[in-house]
């Protein structure tokens, strides 16, 4: 009988001395996050989406948040290469503001100038002439901003580069002129695709 005493006595000691570490560590703990924390590829994403149809201010709030502005996507485009293609001046206003590198290429090396130049959104092209890139600066295929307005006739824009001192002399990988490039009108490919990978379907 004594014995059995004893022995839940062992036990519930065993039990208690288990609860209070329990609790004791617990106390130690970090506290948890409240709210849903993004992971950082998906606030990446979120921001790429934003720069695309040019949402300034859900740029400017995943900025805030600490999302990278340099995020890139599979193909290397970046938020500010996205909204310069798509033509929207405050976002890139705004990513210029944020530090966002408009020299970068994507892996191709084509810049928003060239996304911009390619579109003919000379407001855009006017304040990414502000930044201190090289206005012949080439891709992988040595196709400059002034080639890709030159050949869609992209007048205003041609004109602000030429400005800027692009020449109309520099020749791609090809060998290939401005001028050249106007008078046969073999299309190049576009700086930025149609849709990006990974982008959350419902900013597209």
């Amino acid at each position: 009988m004594f014995r059995k005493v004893l022995l839940g006595a062992l036990g519930l000691l065993v039990l208690v001395c288990a609860v209070l570490t329990a609790a004791w560590w617990s106390l130690r703990a970090e506290p948890a996050p409240q709210g849903r924390m993004l992971a950082t590829s998906e606030a990446e994403n979120y921001l790429l989406a934003a720069a695309r149809v040019g949402d300034t201010e859900i740029v400017t709030g995943l900025l805030k948040a600490g999302t990278p502005v340099e995020a890139r996507d599979s193909r290397g485009f970046s938020p500010l290469i996205l909204a310069a293609y798509h033509g929207h001046l405050d976002t890139v206003r705004a990513l210029l503001v944020a530090g966002a590198d408009a020299c970068a290429g994507d892996k191709r090396g084509n810049t928003a100038l060239m996304g911009a130049a390619f579109k003919g959104y000379g407001d855009v092209v006017a304040l990414l002439n502000q930044q201190p890139c090289a206005v012949d600066q080439a891709n992988s295929l040595g196709q400059t901003a002034l080639m890709f307005a030159s050949l869609f006739g992209r007048r205003e824009v041609v004109d602000q580069l030429r400005e800027k001192g692009a020449s109309p002399e520099a020749r791609d990988a090809s060998g290939r002129s401005v001028g050249d490039w106007a008078r046969t009108q073999t299309e190049p490919q576009a700086p930025v695709a149609p849709e990006t990978d990974g982008a959350p379907s419902a900013a597209r």
